[in-house]
């Protein structure tokens, strides 16, 4: 994380080109794909009021997300306060556009200066929040499945997969051994095997089921803003989509951006969205504007919010060091240097 950190310095000019190209090539692309005026149409008819919707939905999806993000960090002894948090949160959302989200670890990178956490406890944050995202994909998709009654037999390959990975961090013991034979076997690595040991083990006290399932619950429950936004976006547009099927769509789509490691999955998602939802029967002008006003909400307008707290996040932190280095010299405040 050092590393990723200090061999560049954080451009917000740079972020900034990074938003705008994606959207302007999905807009030009669906632009060129189904024609401006059938998506002008569309978006009159999904009309101002249901934007506004999206938007209270994407703020209710980010707040519970926010919300076990902050549970999470209590629980690890992190001692930040909700304001605070929000700050640190909401920045990370701008570095969204980062391969995997691996951006998003620069809020370890705040806890650190600002609190002096060592990452070997606050990567246990970060892991806790990627695997919490999809189990909620993942129970988003077996539960559209039993509802849809397809392939019931990969409703249960779902759900085991699920439990598969789960047991794995609620049951540390055999990754832990893993990690002990390497340690062994392999003199060089082991400092990092060490370190990596010692987040295994924080990461493991995150997912005991009295902690966990209730923040898993708040991860469905937010992530399931975004099938209702989808099918009442193609509700406004006069096709009928049913909300299990907006589940599987979503989940789906989403386990498919992530899969593809670019930058916020930008590209695999909505390419994923766009063609189930043509299997669904549903029109393609119809399927391209419901993809572009759901990501939107959901996912474009909190990086605009990160980009904005960004730099009053990177601020705050800076202030906090040149205080605690002016008390580091002086101890007396006011006194002789």
């Amino acid at each position: 994380m050092r590393v990723m950190v200090r061999s560049r310095r954080i451009s917000i000019e740079q972020l900034v080109i990074l938003l705008v190209v994606p959207v302007a090539g999905v807009l030009a692309g669906a632009t060129l794909l189904v024609g401006g005026r059938a998506l002008v149409a569309n978006f009159a008819q999904i009309g101002i009021a249901t934007l506004l919707v999206f938007v209270f939905l994407g703020l209710w999806q980010n707040g519970l997300r926010f919300l076990r993000w902050m549970i999470f960090a209590r629980r690890i002894g992190i001692p930040i306060k909700l304001g605070e948090g929000l700050l640190f949160y909401l920045a990370g959302c701008g570095m969204t556009l980062t391969p995997g989200r691996v951006g998003e670890m620069l809020r370890l990178w705040f806890i650190e200066k600002r609190f002096g956490t060592p990452y070997r406890r606050s990567g246990a944050l970060y892991v806790a929040d990627r695997v919490g995202d999809a189990d909620a994909y993942l129970v988003m998709l077996a539960l559209s499945v039993a509802l849809l009654d397809v392939a019931p037999s990969l409703t249960w390959g779902v759900i085991g997969g699920v439990v598969s990975i789960n047991l794995c961090l609620l049951f540390p013991h055999p990754v832990l051994g893993a990690l002990r034979l390497a340690y062994r076997l392999t003199p060089r690595c082991r400092k990092f095997l060490v370190w990596l040991r010692r987040i295994v083990r924080n990461t493991a006290t995150l997912f005991r089921p009295s902690l966990f399932l209730p923040c898993l619950a708040l991860g469905i429950i937010g992530w399931g803003a975004a099938p209702v936004a989808l099918a009442l976006a193609l509700n406004r547009m006069g096709v009928e989509l049913g909300l299990p099927a907006a589940m599987m769509i979503c989940a789906i789509a989403s386990l498919t951006g992530g899969a593809t490691m670019l930058p916020g999955g930008g590209g695999g998602t909505e390419a994923a969205m766009v063609l189930l939802l043509r299997t669904a029967d549903v029109p393609l002008d119809a399927a391209v504007a419901a993809t572009i006003a759901t990501r939107t909400a959901f996912f474009w307008l909190p990086i605009c919010g990160g980009l904005l707290a960004l730099p009053i996040a990177i601020r705050s932190v800076r202030r906090v060091e040149q205080s605690a280095a002016v008390h580091l010299v002086n101890p007396y405040p006011g006194g002789p240097v």
